[in-house]
């Protein structure tokens, strides 16, 4: 029977297979503990402090914060570029907002759709008292409110003023009183186109009755600016040198013998001056003898503070009834014009109103002014 310590020696031992297993796993262990030895000196951990990553963090978040406030400012720029652009294009003059016509809003540099509200505010029975009232339309931006203040003209009306005139008359020189201020008294576009054409060449109201005969000016407007009229005398040349008054002569009634004491016009010059007259049905203004054959500016500058001129005395064509033959022996117009005028008489029936003429072909607001003064709707008295 074995011993004991035989058993124990005889337990570790172990046959050539064994022995081959046994050295196969001492080297695989030994491979893995070395390699557990040389990996971290081949690879070197992260760095596991954090500094540097807030830092980026950081950053990022200045440079988004430094893009919103970029934004931000953009947006104010363009807000205010909006509100200087929305302003930039109104054109300021002197002007009463209470039923001021389309054109003059547009003048004054408003779009379409602000006077569509503005004229439905004054349909509805709104009327302006104050510059504040304007402010309270609230298609009238504030920069815009802003640009038009200081030129906003409201005067109180007229306390003896006619029944249903929307004039609010201010004293005024009609020779040289503005056109914005002549808005701003509420006179309608017609009117002072017509006083403004009537200075350019050189007319002049000599007194109150004188703009009393402008044409398209209502009796009832012109009573109404009447006492409002102050007209600064005009002092002539010859006046000035002398003291005498000068002769005067009024073209419409005057015959050859008359005109010849005129200076430098001598008898043919005159009877040209009365024949044109003839052609014409009386002349509207003193400048019209610049359209007679021979007359220069020189010579209608020395006889012109001698002219007058009575409207009342013009020969009117019947625009209801005339020919092309009748329309054409007027000097303005031409044939082509008077078959115009007709043609569009045909389509509608007889004109109920002069201006109606404007929307006949060929016609246009210059030609219009100048040929209505001899035009009218009915028969005049032989």
């Amino acid at each position: 029977m074995p011993s004991p310590l035989k058993k124990i020696i005889n337990y570790f031992h172990f046959n050539r297979t064994e022995q081959r297993g046994l050295s196969i796993l001492f080297v695989l262990l030994a491979v893995i503990v070395g390699f557990n030895l040389i990996m971290p000196l081949i690879f070197k951990p992260a760095n596991s402090d954090i500094s540097e990553f807030e830092k980026e963090i950081e950053k990022f978040t200045q440079i988004q914060q430094a893009a919103k406030d970029s934004l931000m400012r953009l947006s104010d720029e363009l807000a205010t570029q909006k509100a200087q652009d929305e302003a930039g294009h109104i054109k300021p003059f002197r002007f009463n907002p209470n039923n001021l016509p389309r054109e003059t809003w547009k003048k004054l540099g408003l779009s379409d759709q602000q006077i569509d509200v503005i004229k439905n505010y004054e349909e509805k029975g709104g009327t302006f008292k104050s510059k504040e009232d304007v402010a309270r339309i609230y298609s009238i931006s504030e920069d815009e409110y802003n640009r038009l203040k200081p030129y906003i003209v409201i005067p109180k009306p007229f306390e003896t003023e006619i029944e249903g005139t929307l004039l609010t008359p201010i004293p005024f020189d009609p020779n040289t009183t503005s056109r914005e201020d002549l808005i701003a008294m509420g006179l309608s576009e017609r009117v002072i186109d017509n006083i403004i054409n009537y200075r350019d060449k050189g007319g002049h109201f000599d007194n109150a009755d004188d703009f009393g005969k402008l044409y398209a000016l209502s009796k009832e407007d012109f009573e109404t600016l009447k006492p409002f009229i102050q007209i600064e005398k005009q002092i002539l040349p010859f006046e000035e040198q002398t003291g005498e008054s000068l002769v005067m002569i009024e073209l419409n009634s005057a015959d050859t013998l008359d005109l010849q004491q005129l200076s430098g016009i001598g008898p043919a010059f005159a009877r040209r001056i009365v024949k044109y007259r003839e052609m014409l049905g009386g002349y509207t203004n003193k400048e019209q003898l610049l359209e007679v054959y021979g007359m220069d500016s020189v010579k209608y500058v020395t006889i012109a503070a001698n002219i007058s001129v009575d409207q009342h005395q013009i020969h009117k064509i019947n625009i209801n009834s005339a020919s092309v033959k009748e329309l054409i022996n007027h000097p303005y117009i031409e044939f082509y014009l008077a078959k115009s005028i007709i043609t569009y008489r045909d389509n509608i029936g007889n004109y109920q109103n002069i201006d109606e003429l404007l929307n006949a072909k060929l016609i246009y607001q210059e030609l219009y002014l100048k040929i209505a003064p001899y035009l009218t709707l009915k028969e005049q008295d032989k």
